[in-house]
């Protein structure tokens, strides 16, 4: 049988204040590593911004554990080398049955801090690029796992890479909306992404994962 000796009993005491230590150092680093991840990320940018026609744009939100950020470009319903024009958008500058990048130069860029869903779509966390098939009716979502990419062409090469897809029924807002934009509104559970573009709004549920 093995005799706890004085010598043994002072050998674990001297370990104390080190496992201690060990345990803060864990404990802080978690810490840190949770305060890292709720802060929001810089959008992706490929080039330079000067010059470009349609601004950079963000919004975000943050419901439980879960901070969500999206990064999109914003074009004008006003044609920008003849602001004395309105074009059309929904159906022609925007054509239906086509995919769309859901705004311009970059892919739309969604970021989650934490596992959620968007549009019923179980996410992990991460970053994510959106694009849409718009329609006379129901408009198709679909979102893909890259996205630091130029936001067009939408080809085999980009929806190799979709990890899921929804649909939407398309509203209607009162006054047109000159610049494209994404504002969240709160919801029950998370957040709802809305996109409003000409007198086209769609809704996008986030929710908890």
């Amino acid at each position: 049988m093995k005799l706890f000796t004085p010598l043994t009993a002072a050998f674990a005491l001297a370990l104390l204040p080190a496992c201690a230590q060990e345990a803060a150092e864990e404990a802080a680093s978690d810490e840190m590593a949770m305060e890292s991840m709720a802060q929001e990320p810089d959008c992706f940018v490929r080039g330079d911004l000067e010059g470009r026609l349609s601004s950079l744009e963000s919004t975000s939100t943050s419901f439980g554990d879960v901070m969500v950020k999206v990064c999109y470009g914003a074009p004008l319903r006003r044609d920008p080398n003849n602001p004395d024009v309105t074009r059309e958008i929904m159906g022609a500058l925007v054509p239906y049955d086509a995919p769309w990048r859901m705004g311009a130069n970059e892919a739309t860029a969604i970021y989650l801090s934490a596992a959620a869903s968007v549009g019923g779509v179980a996410l992990d966390a991460g970053a994510y690029s959106i694009y849409a098939t718009p329609a006379m009716g129901d408009w198709t979502v679909h979102i893909n796992s890259v996205n630091e990419r130029w936001g067009i062409p939408i080809g085999p090469d980009v929806t190799a890479n979709d990890v899921g897809s929804f649909t939407v029924m398309p509203g209607m807002v009162d006054e047109a909306v000159d610049q494209l934009r994404y504002t969240f509104s709160d919801a029950d559970g998370g957040a709802d992404l809305v996109m409003e573009w000409e007198q086209t709004s769609i809704s996008i549920p986030i929710r908890s994962g």
